[in-house]
């Protein structure tokens, strides 16, 4: 017999991989799904594992064919190519590119040019099909109950998944460090407090308040202090961004917030963010100035190589500048960027970043004018602050070759197509009587439109 967890897996990956042939978007969170919870690292898995099924891959097949068959019922991609979508093209490029203009291809290498080309073709699948408020909302649930499942998994993790007091091996391959697990959950919270207030039944409001605390638990138990920065410039934008109608009740809910998350630190948490109080204390941390040193390093390898050294060869290659350093990572995803992709997949990377957040802002300003102002309001502010959070906490962690980095600065531009539908159809109230008529509907088809009243442009 198996345990019901497996049992229970099996209908949840079996359910949605059938059903993503005939709604796609039940795909893309199903993808999701298992990218964060990773059955192959779960206990509940061995007894299905001689099956050999690749979970991620057959996710993506199905998605994949579900937009084939539903091609002509998906609807339509506007604009077809953002500014986001061409830089995203450009990025794939540049590091195909790589390979030829940087150091000699090594297995690293390849093996990353592998990941973030699959990577950005799912991202690309996320961009088609979440166009709707519908998949937007599916979308953002599978990231609520992916968080809600890794919280659990960190809220019973035994004693040996802790290495220095640090919580390790919880997650997906881009969740087995501390840093990793404490930037995703971090990047996390934001997206589950807006579903959490764009849900307007109470009974389902309870899942992401206990993901969300889950997900807190989780970034205290990592104990990193990148995850600390991220979430201090959360905050701060959380404070200068909050809508002007509801900044009270913003400021309310981040002082709650904030108090809820201190009760679950320790003593143990705050030593280690207490080197971050003064330069002092930071020179006698030896990791703290190990990253300076190598980020000193670093500066020299874009001296060298400003067209970068090849995607997946930056460790050798700081240890062949400085032997002292030894083959370390670059520990910032920004450095990183600019030494193994060049100054021209830095250009790119940093368009893509400012684009994200021009998207999600966008969308907040034009919340009144959508079919469902709350709901887009909480969503691109949530996204705004995702972004924020993520940019701090890379800083001192490396997140390019993460997929959950990519899927937050793409949703942006999933929203951005979602309120460009709103506004195409935007009604407005005609001269006479309560009737409306959609503004992108001609006079002389619009049943609505008395004679001679035509309706104007889009603001």
């Amino acid at each position: 017999m198996l345990p019901l967890r497996t049992i229970a897996f099996l209908i949840w990956f079996g359910g949605l991989s059938a059903g993503s042939l005939v709604i796609p978007a039940l795909g893309v969170a199903n993808y999701m799904l298992i990218y964060q919870v990773y059955p192959e690292h779960a206990w509940w898995h061995i007894p299905i594992e001689a099956l050999g099924i690749r979970y991620s891959m057959t996710a993506a097949v199905c998605l994949m064919l579900g937009i084939l068959i539903n091609l002509p019922r998906l609807p339509a991609v506007r604009p077809v190519l953002s500014l986001w979508d061409l830089c995203a093209i450009g990025m794939m490029f540049t590091v195909g590119f790589g390979e030829f203009i940087g150091l000699p291809p090594s297995a690293d290498s390849v093996a990353l040019t592998d990941k973030f080309i699959k990577m950005m073709i799912f991202v690309f699948c996320l961009t088609r099909v979440t166009t709707t408020r519908t998949s937007f909302t599916i979308v953002m649930w599978a990231l609520v109950l992916g968080s809600l499942y890794i919280g659990y998994d960190a809220w019973t993790a035994p004693r040996g998944a802790f290495a220095r007091g640090r919580l390790e091996v919880v997650g997906g391959p881009d969740f087995r460090h501390s840093s990793g697990l404490a930037a995703h959950m971090s990047a996390m919270l934001p997206l589950i407090g807006a579903t959490f207030l764009a849900t307007r039944s109470w009974f389902l409001r309870v899942i992401p308040m206990v993901s969300g605390a889950l997900a807190v638990n989780t970034v205290v138990l990592c104990r990193t202090r990148s995850a600390f920065v991220g979430l201090l410039l959360g905050t701060i934008g959380a404070v200068v961004l909050a809508p002007r109608k509801r900044r009270l009740k913003t400021y309310v809910a981040v002082v709650f917030a904030g108090v809820c998350a201190y009760a679950l630190t320790d003593s143990l948490f705050w030593e280690r963010m207490s080197t971050l109080r003064s330069p002092e204390t930071l020179k006698q941390d030896t990791a703290a100035m190990g990253r300076i040193t190598i980020w000193i390093t670093a500066r020299q390898v874009v001296a060298e190589n400003p067209l970068g050294v090849g995607i997946g060869n930056l460790p050798k290659t700081l240890m062949r500048v400085d032997p002292k350093v030894g083959r370390r990572a670059a520990h910032n995803t920004f450095i990183l960027c600019i030494t193994e992709l060049g100054v021209q997949g830095f250009a790119l990377f940093a368009v893509i970043v400012v684009t994200a957040l021009y998207y999600a802002l966008y969308c907040h300003r034009r919340a009144d004018r959508t079919s469902d102002p709350p709901w887009t309001r909480f969503m691109a502010y949530g996204l705004v602050l995702s972004i924020l959070i993520s940019c701090g906490t890379q800083l001192f962690t490396e997140r390019l070759y993460t997929e959950s980095f990519w899927w937050i600065l793409a949703l942006p531009g999933c929203l951005r197509r979602v309120v460009l539908h709103d506004l195409e159809t935007e009604m407005v109230p005609l001269i006479q009587g309560s009737s409306y008529a959609e503004i992108n509907v001609p006079a002389s088809e619009n049943p609505l439109l008395p004679d001679g009243i035509a309706p104007g442009p889009l603001a």
